[in-house]
């Protein structure tokens, strides 16, 4: 499952106007650009859009279109959406060029039905996504397809504390670990619940996994867990709270007293893990990767980070303006933005080859291809 290619606009003809076109995506990208470029709005669209069609998301008032290339098991989903201050105004979904669904703005519509072979009326509410409401396993087997990539969509801003202000409270933890069909957590704001969902169902080769991807990383650790945090500090209430032990370190410390840099490295180790553990092809979107950390470390977590995606086929689309980060990515993996007032354009290797292997024979680092300015609009290929 990976999303190829995405091209969005809001408030068209309107003075809050901002569009970004054809943005074209591979497994592993890296998205640079200066400050206010749109690098951060961009993940988030992608974030907003796959919430969209999950569900998770409502439709809303403000005038939008998205237009999306998704591959799901070898066959490429075409989805168009347009968003008016009213509802939707239309939506299309192809799947290698055959139509299967078509929405109007009055929620009238047609869909493919597989088993009778042939298109049937339809009307929903102008507020109701069709892509959302018409899933049937039977009938409409792409739709599921089409959300089960939504729901595999997750970001993590990585400059944020990263759930470390989340505790899990006990009544939660108790519901929580007698539930004998528990779930299992992505939740980037609870890492505890994260963890202790994992660790319920992947026992000690959950820890011995993390502990290895930390040790990478440069954290040394012999121990890692949740446990009630009142049995071992004086607070307020009854709760489970995530810790590490150090080597050559005979105590538990506790996530409050976890340094930032350490716990946003943990964090991103164990939800990665999760993914690996899980089987889960999934689309890891992450903002500021290596925000706070050492030179080591950032580029320590994106040898991990690759390492993770090749070996598990998941999608990685994430952000950066640190130069370790961007000396470490292969140019091959870079997409940098571009903005011109409310127009974002992005340049790769795949629209800009030429300019992109012209400067791997400069024998410069990669970040001095983003500081140069190496790669303006006129010299691309557009």
């Amino acid at each position: 499952m990976s999303l190829i290619k995405l091209t969005y606009s809001e408030f068209d003809g309107e003075p809050q106007h901002w569009s970004i076109s054809d943005t074209t995506f591979i497994n592993i990208n890296l998205i640079v650009g200066k400050n206010s470029s749109g690098k951060s709005r961009l993940l988030s669209i992608i974030n907003s859009f796959a919430q969209l069609l999950s569900g998770q998301r409502k439709v809303s008032s403000s005038p939008c279109k998205f237009n999306a290339n998704i591959i799901l098991n070898d066959k490429i989903f075409s989805y168009e959406l347009i968003i008016g201050k009213e509802g939707v105004i239309s939506e299309i979904l192809t799947i290698d060029s055959v139509r299967k669904l078509e929405r109007n703005e009055d929620g009238s519509g047609k869909i493919f039905y597989e088993k009778e072979q042939k298109f049937l009326d339809f009307k929903l509410p102008k507020d109701a996504l069709a892509t959302v409401n018409r899933r049937d396993e039977i009938q409409h087997p792409f739709l599921i397809e089409l959300n089960k990539w939504a729901n595999s969509v997750v970001i993590y801003l990585f400059g944020s504390d990263f759930g470390k202000s989340e505790i899990l409270g006990i009544t939660e933890a108790n519901d929580f670990f007698n539930n004998p069909s528990r779930p299992i957590f992505h939740d980037p704001r609870n890492l505890v619940k994260v963890y202790s969902s994992s660790f319920s169902k992947y026992g000690e080769d959950f820890d011995k996994a993390i502990l290895s991807d930390m040790k990478k990383l440069g954290y040394s650790l012999s121990e890692v867990g949740a446990e009630n945090l009142q049995e071992h500090m004086s607070f307020p209430i009854q709760a489970f709270g995530m810790f590490v032990v150090e080597d050559k370190v005979n105590c538990k410390i506790f996530q409050m007293n976890i340094s930032q840099g350490m716990f946003r490295a943990l964090a991103l180790v164990i939800h990665l893990n999760l993914c690996s553990f899980s089987k889960t092809k999934q689309l890891i979107i992450i903002d500021d990767i290596g925000e706070g950390l050492d030179y080591e470390r950032a580029v320590a977590i994106i040898e991990l980070l690759i390492e993770k995606s090749k070996d598990n086929n998941f999608q990685i689309i994430m952000t950066s303006n640190d130069r370790f980060v961007m000396n470490k990515v292969p140019l091959e993996y870079w997409s940098v933005l571009k903005r011109k007032g409310s127009i974002v354009n992005m340049y790769n290797s795949r629209n800009s080859e030429e300019k992109f292997s012209e400067f791997k024979y400069l024998g410069l680092n990669n970040f001095d291809f983003f500081a140069s300015d190496f790669l303006d609009a006129k010299g691309s290929n557009e």
